[in-house]
């Protein structure tokens, strides 16, 4: 069983990682074909906080790590708290 659950977990969160993906495509494109380069900025700081909510996410899964699937709302809102605090500071470049 605990197979099944790592690669379950392999797999949580895949949408902010695909999302920063198409993100930072996006701005390859727009640099690559010379147009808007404040649309440019614009997707590769979008691209910087999605992957930041993805590490974010990852960090508060190890450090706190558990052994049960069930989240309670304390729980939740403590991910919550890191996932912005990740967003935050690679949004604010530091």
């Amino acid at each position: 069983m605990t197979s099944i659950l790592h690669k379950y977990e392999l797999h949580r969160m895949i949408g902010w990682l695909l999302w920063s993906v198409v993100f930072y495509f996006t701005a390859i494109y727009l640099r690559e074909a010379h147009l808007e380069p404040q649309l440019q900025v614009l997707a590769w700081k979008l691209g910087n906080v999605t992957i930041a909510a993805y590490g974010g996410y990852w960090i508060d899964r190890r450090a706190f790590a558990r052994i049960t699937h069930i989240s309670t709302d304390m729980e939740q809102i403590r991910r919550a708290i890191i996932m912005a605090a990740a967003m935050i500071t690679v949004g604010l470049g530091l």
